[in-house]
């Protein structure tokens, strides 16, 4: 990978559903450090969320890189970083690199919004019960608000209603990403306050 050899204490890769402050403090010792072969270091991390600390945590690391360092960051949608953070690097949505985003995610959030409030709230149980089993990730979770957002963006008729509907997805959006955040009541209140889109 990168014209490194395989197994090398330069390159390091990561997916975790969430990067909090912990994280990001050993992230920065890591990355403050030259790298073992003297050339380029690479830390790739795959995230379904990052808390706001942990992205203050970052903004030097960033800015400011020890020579030869590459960072990738990879999440589901770059309105998740802070403006502070985002200012810092180069996004490079899936769709410009070739990738397709997950079309079955997609597919839930158009079925969520369309749903009637019942259906809404059964899905949101589903939703809660897999998390507590552990079938499914907060991140994951959290993916589906991100699409519902996307959803309702492309929505070509905007009533009103519509438009509160996209400031409640929004604000839930941004609530999701909180770690301390039920998401079990963040999908009622969407379940119940949103129109059928």
């Amino acid at each position: 990978m990168f014209g490194i050899e395989r197994g090398s204490p330069d390159v390091v890769a990561l997916a975790v559903p969430s990067f909090g402050i912990d994280d990001a403090l050993e992230f920065r010792r890591w990355a403050e450090n030259r790298a073992v072969s003297g050339g380029k270091k690479f830390f790739v991390f795959g995230v379904d969320s990052i808390t706001h600390e942990a992205q203050n945590a970052l903004l030097k690391t960033f800015e400011e890189p020890t020579p030869h360092t590459h960072f990738f960051l990879l999440i589901k949608n770059a309105d998740m970083l802070l403006p502070t953070l985002y200012s810092r690097v180069e996004v490079v949505s899936a769709e410009a690199a070739g990738i397709s985003s997950s079309e079955r995610s997609e597919k839930e959030a158009k079925e969520f919004l369309a749903s009637s409030v019942e259906k809404r709230l059964a899905r949101a149980e589903k939703i809660t019960k897999a998390l507590k089993d552990e079938k499914m990730t907060r991140g994951e979770a959290a993916a589906l608000i991100s699409d519902m957002v996307e959803t309702a963006r492309g929505t070509h008729a905007f009533p009103r209603a519509y438009a509160e509907g996209l400031e409640h997805l929004v604000r839930a959006e941004e609530y999701a990403r909180d770690k301390s955040a039920s998401l079990k009541i963040i999908l009622e209140h969407l379940a119940v306050v949103l129109p059928k889109m």
